[in-house]
């Protein structure tokens, strides 16, 4: 039995995947006696004018811009290592690793944790999902179901925060491939 069908329209909704904005987190610690000024990457000036209205006069970066995925990004384990904790080649903090655990409504989270043996280290910043948004974030020592930041006199260390666009997607042309 044959039947004539019409047919089916173009998709609504694209068959590729899903491209997201990248994410990069930079570690910055404050001159303390525990932690005594290094030589490490550079600090922006956007990030020295944040840390400067957070009060912090100051620091020094550990890390460069370290991407940090999420499993929307990777069909495989994603590395979310940051920073080893390493300060002149001695251990000062226990590794940090980085997550992206909410992505929605134009918005996307960004966690880092690590930091101490005990207690909930992290730093979580909202922001929009665009790129060129960025933020400098204080880690903070969370207790208790609630996550309540609890109150330290040592200065904990900061996270900057920087939104980029989509990786581009390697092209091959017709000539590179022969």
């Amino acid at each position: 039995m044959a039947a004539e069908l019409p047919a089916q329209g173009p998709l609504s909704e694209s068959t590729s995947p899903r491209r997201f904005n990248q994410v990069f987190v930079k570690v910055i610690v404050p001159v303390t006696s525990r932690t005594p000024k290094q030589e490490g990457p550079v600090v922006e000036s956007w990030v020295a004018d944040q840390l400067k209205q957070l009060g912090e006069s100051e620091y020094f970066a550990v890390t460069d811009w370290v991407p940090v995925c999420d499993a929307l990004l990777a069909d495989d384990i994603v590395d979310n290592d940051v920073w080893d904790g390493r300060l002149n080649g001695k251990h000062s903090y226990c590794p940090v690793g980085g997550d992206i655990p909410e992505r929605e409504n134009g918005r996307l989270l960004v966690s880092v944790t690590g930091w101490l043996p005990f207690a909930g280290c992290e730093a979580n910043i909202t922001l929009l999902d665009e790129p060129g948004d960025r933020a400098v974030g204080l880690v903070q020592i969370l207790v208790g179901k609630e996550k309540n930041p609890l109150k330290v006199d040592e200065r904990l260390p900061f996270v900057a925060v920087i939104i980029a666009p989509p990786p581009q997607e390697s092209v091959t042309s017709h000539s590179d491939a022969e």
